[in-house]
């Protein structure tokens, strides 16, 4: 009972950040969500029989696949969502594209709330309640989610799936539950094929459902794929995503900001299109005083700020298999020194694998992608106990790193996003966790 007024505190202190945000995304959410864009044109061109992996927008072309940021003439469209992400658009993307940024903001927050739900529903005490109400707050004025809306894009998806699959999990009595994790599993691999490390470590754990609950859930992981990929263009479109994928590779790799304003071409550009105008933002935009910090905190940058030199493709992979193989190596061994074969334990490491083979990505992460941190953060304050406050405490500092931008820190946000990724491994790998 002695938490109960801090719980009713914590409650009315997101609720009043929660307000004040969402006052504040609307005015992000008008400055174009221009990644939303591609996303929309890659889903329009699908309908169309169209392959957009290397379609380049030039003038006289039709607006309807109009992107502004599409005319670098580097070899490859800047369309990078999986085909299956495209499919899901289908929907809506014949709306009025400043009528789809609408839609796509409404189910952003609902898909950040739902996060939150769950993970306040996964606590099982007041002071767990308020770590998970304390970290989804703070979430709220990262630089990531700011970004995030701003440019409408989509990682925010990505914890909310692994969420789901975790919540369903901790149903191992409900046939329902095991369908919906099934569902949502194919659905996260379809969109982020990288992301099926997650469920590496959570294979160990098999043996703890029932045979009907194990069949329930691999009924949508085969039905789906099956479905989906007997069509001919579906598997066309992701041959050319492949491709699509190792030549954007390239790009990046050759210092992408440089050579994509070199090659850009201003006159084509259209001010006005589809509701969206484009002068009347920019303005909007200085007198709001609107921006956001944002920095590449992926290894190969990293390596080339320190050793001012380029990491070689090659060795970018090596040095990531190494590193997920040596963590694999640590679970392997501590799980039988800290019998760490829990739910928690498992969906915490492999879900640091997945942001490890994330930090290793050869393309510029930007500070969007730190939204996918908010899945293992509140998996971690649902399972708080005292014990561990320095961990807690280590994850406090990354997450407020990411909210400030100082000129003091260098790279703050990286620095936090790493510290995250640590204390988050040293939690599931050294502390056997459970919910009580």
């Amino acid at each position: 009972m002695t938490l109960q007024k801090p719980l009713l505190l914590a409650v009315c202190c997101f609720l009043f950040a929660l307000g004040f945000q969402l006052k504040k995304s609307l005015l992000y959410e008008n400055m174009g969500t221009s990644d939303l864009r591609n996303r929309i044109v890659g889903a329009r061109m699908q309908k169309d029989g169209l392959s957009p992996y290397f379609f380049e927008w030039k003038k006289g072309d039709t607006t309807r696949y109009y992107d502004g940021a599409n005319m670098a003439y580097t070899g490859v469209s800047n369309i990078t969502a999986s085909p299956f992400f495209h499919t899901l658009l289908y929907p809506i993307a014949d709306l009025q594209q400043r009528t789809i940024s609408y839609i796509w903001f409404v189910l952003e927050y609902i898909s950040i709330l739902l996060i939150g739900l769950l993970g306040y529903l996964l606590a099982k005490n007041n002071a767990q309640r308020i770590a998970v109400l304390l970290f989804f707050t703070l979430f709220l004025f990262t630089e990531a989610w700011k970004m995030h809306i701003a440019m409408g894009q989509l990682y925010v998806l990505i914890p909310l799936l692994a969420t789901i699959i975790y919540y369903c999990f901790t149903r191992p009595d409900k046939l329902l539950a095991a369908g919906m994790a099934g569902l949502a599993s194919v659905v996260l691999v379809l969109i982020r094929p990288n992301a099926v490390i997650f469920f590496v470590p959570l294979l160990f754990l098999a043996g703890s459902f029932s045979r009907k609950y194990l069949l329930t859930y691999i009924v949508p992981i085969i039905l789906i794929p099956a479905i989906y990929f007997s069509f001919q263009s579906n598997r066309t479109y992701w041959q050319d995503y492949a491709k699509g994928i190792k030549a954007s590779i390239n790009v990046h790799q050759q210092d992408a900001a440089g050579l994509l304003q070199a090659q850009h071409h201003p006159e084509n550009e259209i001010r006005a299109y589809e509701g969206w105008d484009l002068d009347k933002i920019e303005q909007e935009n200085k007198i709001n005083q609107l921006g956001w910090h944002t920095e590449n905190g992926n290894v190969f940058v990293i390596y080339k700020l320190i050793f001012k030199r380029p990491l070689p493709l090659v060795y970018l992979n090596l040095l990531c298999l190494l590193s997920i193989a040596a963590l694999l190596a640590v679970f392997f061994l501590a799980r039988k020194k800290y019998n760490l074969l829990t739910l928690p334990n498992a969906a915490l490491f492999g879900y640091c694998l997945y942001m490890v083979v994330d930090l290793f990505s050869p393309v510029h992460r930007h500070q969007h992608y730190t939204i996918q941190w908010l899945f293992p953060v509140l998996l971690a304050a649902s399972v708080y106990k005292p014990v561990n406050k320095w961990f807690y405490a280590v994850l406090l500092a990354g997450l407020l790193l990411n909210m400030i931008n100082s000129d003091i820190i260098k790279m703050e946000h990286t620095i936090g996003e790493y510290l995250i990724l640590q204390a988050l491994l040293w939690l599931c790998l050294t502390r056997k966790l459970f919910a009580e």
